[in-house]
């Protein structure tokens, strides 16, 4: 339930070793890496000189980054090409890893052969499977209309006064033909449909060709060309095409057996092949992160000091290669969360809004918690609770949206158990703790309570991650820090005792802690730099600086009043989700049927599962974006992102 600590590890080795390095690399699912020669160029890369290394030192000299290579480029091209065809995938779960790696060479070899197999009734299949489509989609349609037409086509081809056109419109084209149809000097006959749009044959005078083409042009009329080996009448046409078919289907038919047939003899041979080919596509590509001289390659990235020993147990089997680990490094490193089953699900929402930062503590945990006490408020009942448990235990399979929904099942579950609510119904369960809608003032006074300590938490962990950061200004004496927190809690105590009628805290006190409050956040800076030792104190614009202040602490007491307030939609939507289903109840009453009671019953619960469960959601969401997390977290971290061999 933390960011896990990071180290750097610098490995050197010999160039003839690299792609079995990165394979392990790859395979292991560990290491984030970062430019070597961004670490060397920086004197970042250190490892102790000595007999066994100096070759590795002097090779610094002559670093260069690995280029990127067009063969395994073109080898992965035509490996998608193949797998494209053969409907397989490339991918290297089926590729002997390690041992007996074939060669580049050989690799190329045997994709040219399966691929020379292959591309030939390949290349014949999807010509004949395009001529069955042109046929079926124009031809075929195009004539369907004409069958009882007497002329043939060769007989309109040869006519001496009269042309004929056959094309296709559009629906928005049809409507503009339609209006202007008696402007037009031609025959227009509706003779099919196409995928396209209406097929339609045009019958004219030959001398008006220029006109006629003029507006068929203006209505975008797509001509189909009628192949000259087509000579009789329409119906005779749509025999020949209808024979043509079945002739292209049985072609069709024994170029997909003989891919078939070449897939299932050579599957696991060509599985493999391709497989290795993706793995070394794989290791081509974070080959762009290492450093390479003439003898030696170096390799930089971030591991998880957990899996140190882990990454050192598998390297240990390569020879001559030198495995260093840095604890303190001065690049920023990158942020691995580490959180229970419970927790886990919760990382998708805290980096939705931002990755943690590596000295920044990890906010799952309270958001996890802060999460499904606020929506268990909201949404609580029993039976709805466990529609939304059962859904995201489904969804979880496919993503994590689903696991923070079963959480949120469980905590609309146990507040449903509290309210005594089962589907909307509170006559079948005994109630625990009370029914909001009969206690509306306890519900609105728990929500603003449960919204304070939520706040007061979040006030804490910003003044700890300050800390974290040494950064005293934000930590000390800002809006967030303990001068926020200390004028909160007094502000608090102070509207508390006026509303009870009662004295919590002694004016003599509470005054001077919100004047030093106060003072504290408008000379936030030259405060802070006073406490560091700097000067000038205020480093800048100072009467632009105390302007600015001042609309700040305005700023502070409003984001104070109205974070506060904020939290009592969570009891007024504790109330709507009552108010909802007291709704649809009473129009079932109003139908005077056990029957359509159930039906409004059923159909009530939907509602509410879907409209308000969808709006409680992104109201819970909001609480914790906008109330909670400005106060204590920034999310500008980088999130550790390990090599792997996933694609």
């Amino acid at each position: 339930m933390s960011v896990e600590k990071m180290t750097m590890m610098n490995i050197v080795g010999k160039i003839e070793h690299v792609n079995d390095v990165l394979t392990d690399l790859l395979k292991s699912e560990k290491v984030d890496l970062v430019s070597a020669m961004t670490q060397i160029e920086k004197s970042h890369f250190l490892f102790d000189v000595s007999d066994e290394n100096v070759d590795m030192l002097v090779d610094l000299n002559y670093i260069s980054s690995f280029a990127k290579n067009e063969e395994t480029q073109q080898l992965l091209k035509k490996c998608e090409e193949v797998t494209r065809i053969l409907g397989l995938e490339c991918d290297s779960r089926y590729a002997d890893t390690r041992h007996d790696m074939p060669t580049k060479e050989e690799m190329q070899s045997e994709l040219d052969e399966v691929y020379k197999q292959v591309i030939e009734p390949y290349t014949m299949l999807e010509a004949l499977e395009k001529e069955l489509a042109y046929l079926e989609d124009f031809h075929t349609n195009s004539f369907k209309e004409m069958e009882e037409f007497p002329l043939t086509i060769d007989e309109m081809r040869n006519m001496e006064y009269y042309d004929f056109k056959m094309g296709i419109l559009s629906k928005e084209d049809r409507l503009k033909l339609k209006k202007n149809y008696e402007n037009i000097l031609a025959v227009l006959l509706h003779t099919g449909s196409s995928s396209e749009g209406e097929v339609y044959f045009a019958f004219y005078p030959k001398k008006l060709e220029s006109e006629i083409s003029r507006i068929l042009r203006s209505l975008n009329f797509k001509e189909i060309i009628i192949p000259k080996s087509y000579s009789g009448t329409p119906k005779q046409i749509r025999e020949e095409i209808e024979s043509k078919k079945e002739m292209l289907h049985k072609e069709i038919g024994v170029q997909q057996a003989v891919i078939e047939d070449f897939k299932s003899k050579y599957t696991d041979k060509i599985k493999a092949m391709l497989g290795h080919i993706w793995l070394m596509g794989k290791v081509d590509e974070v080959k762009s992160y290492i450093a390479v001289s003439s003898h030696y390659f170096y390799i930089s990235g971030w591991v998880a000091e957990s899996d140190k020993e882990k990454i050192k147990a598998e390297l240990s089997e390569h020879k001559d290669m030198l495995v260093l680990f840095e604890g303190e490094v001065s690049l920023s490193p990158p942020t691995k969360l580490k959180n229970n089953w419970l927790f886990k699900p919760f990382e998708w929402m805290v980096n939705m809004y931002g990755t943690p930062a590596y000295n920044e503590i990890d906010p799952t945990p309270f958001v996890s918690l802060s999460y499904m006490l606020l929506f268990g408020m909201m949404f609580g009942d029993l039976g709805q609770g466990f529609i939304l448990l059962v859904a995201g235990y489904f969804l979880s399979k496919k993503s994590q949206l689903g696991g923070i929904i079963s959480r949120m099942g469980i905590a609309s579950m146990i507040f449903g158990t509290l309210y005594g609510a089962v589907f909307g119904l509170e006559t079948v369960i005994p109630t625990l703790w009370m029914k909001p809608f009969e206690n509306i003032n306890d519900i609105l006074m728990v929500a603003i309570f449960v919204g304070i300590g939520l706040l007061l938490i979040s006030y804490t962990l910003g003044i700890i991650n300050a800390y974290k950061r040494k950064d005293i200004e934000k930590g000390l004496f800002g809006k967030e820090g303990l001068a926020g927190v200390v004028l909160y809690v007094t502000l608090l105590l102070m509207v508390g005792g006026m509303l009870l009628g009662m004295s919590l805290i002694p004016k003599l006190l509470a005054i001077p802690l919100i004047i030093i409050s106060v003072v504290s956040i408008l000379f936030s800076v030259p405060l802070t730099h006073l406490v560091e030792k700097k000067r000038p104190l205020h480093g800048g614009d100072v009467s632009g600086y105390y302007i600015e202040s001042v609309f700040e602490i305005l700023e502070t007491f409003l984001s104070m009043l109205s974070g506060t307030v904020s939290f009592i939609r969570v009891g007024a939507f504790a109330l709507t989700h009552v108010g909802l289903f007291l709704a649809f109840e009473t129009i079932g009453h109003m139908m005077n049927s056990t029957g359509g009671s159930i039906a409004m019953i059923i159909v009530g619960n939907i509602f509410i599962l879907i409209l308000e469960g969808l709006i409680v959601f992104i109201q819970g969401l909001r609480l914790q974006y906008y109330e909670l997390f400005s106060r204590y977290y920034k999310g500008n971290g980088k999130l550790f992102n390990a090599i792997s061999l996933e694609k």
